[in-house]
């Protein structure tokens, strides 16, 4: 096979293996569940196929990571056409110009990233990120007013109606095109709208897992905006603990899988001990 570090950064599939209360165990592939069952080593082989067929298609090696339960440390690795998987340490990131993302340390203290929101019809703070190119759905004659009418809202100081009018559209756009590019942009919108309201932190905490993984399903551009999407869940969950440590504790399992299919390990392992520390 070729060199390991001749395989592109990207697409970096994510696997993941998570207890399942009908089947006992569950098998998804980038979010989606491709496998249930209780012989993990049947599913461990399935996604390997899975991961497979993904290479064959694209002609190459791939890059995969996967996450078990019962393993703390996620498993890199490379699948080839033929079947052959190659571990590796740790994989790339993806280039610069592909993500902007830039690496950072993950902070001392967990701190929602509020930012300006996702490409809204104007923008005036000066230090914000440049926004992504919109979505042409979203400048379309069809959308372009349902999308202004959320930034209006937003601008009013409504933010129930701005959340709401997000929904919407977003329900709208999902009905007719799927996890298209415009359908995740007006998701991300609506997570970041309802963080800012700052109201009920469990479900505010649960949609931003959601909105995470989605964005890492549909491949999402820019992906600074998912890892600040999993950073915030990360912050909101903390902020949730100091209010319920019941509540904190029923995400605690679905947050902890999500930072690890983004690659967020020190945000996971974090999680995890605050789990550990609190059943002592």
């Amino acid at each position: 096979m070729q060199k390991s570090t001749t395989v592109p950064a990207t697409p970096l599939y994510a696997l993941m293996i998570r207890p399942d209360e009908e089947h006992g165990l569950a098998l998804t592939l980038d979010g989606e569940e491709i496998a249930t069952g209780a012989d993990i080593g049947a599913l461990r082989a399935g996604g390997l196929a899975e991961l497979r067929v993904r290479a064959a298609l694209a002609g190459r090696p791939v890059r995969a990571r996967a996450v078990e339960p019962a393993c703390p440390t996620p498993w890199n690795m490379i699948v080839c056409p033929d079947g052959a998987v190659v571990d590796v340490a740790e994989h790339p990131a993806a280039p610069e110009e592909e993500t902007g993302l830039q690496p950072a340390d993950p902070p001392a203290a967990p701190v929602a990233e509020h930012r300006d929101p996702p490409t809204p019809p104007a923008r005036t703070a000066t230090n914000a990120p440049a926004p992504a190119a919109l979505p042409p759905l979203l400048e379309s004659d069809a959308y372009r007013g349902m999308w202004a009418a959320v930034w209006a809202a937003h601008a009013d100081g409504d933010l129930p109606t701005a959340v709401a009018l997000a929904y919407r559209l977003e329900t709208c756009l999902s009905g007719w095109f799927g996890e298209d590019a415009a359908t995740i942009t007006v998701l991300t919108a609506r997570a970041w709208l309802t963080l800012c309201q700052r109201t009920d932190r469990h479900d505010t905490t649960e949609l931003l897992i959601t909105t995470a993984l989605r964005c890492q399903a549909a491949r999402y551009r820019p992906e600074t905006d998912t890892i600040r999407t999993a950073r915030n869940a990360h912050a909101c969950w903390h902020m949730l603990r100091r209010e319920s440590p019941e509540a904190a504790a029923d995400l605690a399992g679905r947050l902890a899988d999500m930072l690890a299919i983004l690659g967020e390990d020190d945000r996971r392992r974090d999680v995890l001990m605050q789990e550990r520390m609190a059943d002592r």
